[in-house]
């Protein structure tokens, strides 16, 4: 690619043999629910425009990534942590084809079913830049805090996915399916308060507006590239790991 350089950095020790970024995609579609053909809404941030498209395999989500990455400007590729979006507003673009944004992204309201709880742990930093290894290590830290805390709380890890989110690390809880409400959102809101009580610091927060239905999380498998490439603060993959097995959790076994 052309802004890669010696500096970037996986965080997880990956399978040569493998594709990084189908590895990782086709286990979060396992984790997500996600039904072969069902669209997936993908979303590309560059330096200048908003980018979405409604990938209708994981062949075409995987293509559609790596074609993401060699936009003017990429600075990341982000998925919905919740993925059951009402069918009817892929109609506003080419499916499998980049668009700019500007007709819309899914909302709240668009999202049909919640079956995940993310939780992101980010290292307190400018806008905009990579986070250095420092600060990566220091999410680290953090976020198997929160990881031993969601085991203890869960009893084991089968319902816990996480992974890299280039520059700060995240947890995602599988949860039984539900139609999303005012009173669940406010319920994942108070939790991820607690939890930002209880394990963030003065350099390292857990995210507590991540509830909202609609939220996005890191494609996994692709370039994390915010600000100047540097040895300093390096441009990171992505990654995801699950259980082979996914138990999932009613909501009230969090909260």
């Amino acid at each position: 690619m052309a802004n890669a350089a010696p500096h970037l950095r996986v965080v997880e020790p990956t399978d040569g043999n493998c594709n990084e970024l189908e590895v990782r995609t086709t286990l979060w579609r396992r984790f997500s629910l996600i039904g072969e053909n069902a669209p997936v809404e993908v979303v590309t941030f560059t330096d200048g425009p908003i980018y979405v498209t409604y990938a209708t395999s994981e062949q075409h989500q995987v293509q559609l990534e790596r074609e993401a990455e060699r936009l003017r400007g990429f600075r990341g590729c982000y998925v919905l942590a919740n993925s059951a979006i009402n069918p009817e507003i892929t109609f506003r673009y080419e499916l499998n084809t980049w668009c700019n944004a500007k007709p819309g992204r899914a909302n709240d309201s668009d999202i049909q079913l919640v079956s995940a709880a993310f939780i992101d742990v980010d290292p307190v930093r400018p806008k905009n830049i990579s986070s250095t290894d420092d600060e990566h290590r220091a999410a680290w830290e953090v976020s198997a805090r929160v990881r031993e805390f969601l085991v203890g709380t869960l009893g084991d890890q089968a319902a816990i996915a996480h992974g890299s989110s280039g520059n700060g690390f995240y947890a995602l809880v599988a949860l039984e399916p539900f139609a999303p409400t005012k009173e669940t959102s406010l319920r994942l809101s108070e939790f991820l308060k607690l939890l930002n009580r209880e394990f963030g610091t003065d350099t390292v927060k857990v995210d507590a507006t991540t509830f909202n239905p609609s939220r996005l999380m890191p494609a996994p498998g692709t370039w994390k590239r915010k600000g100047r490439n540097a040895p300093e603060r390096p441009h990171r993959l992505t990654t995801f790991t699950c259980a082979p097995d996914v138990r999932r959790v009613p909501l009230e076994a969090l909260c």
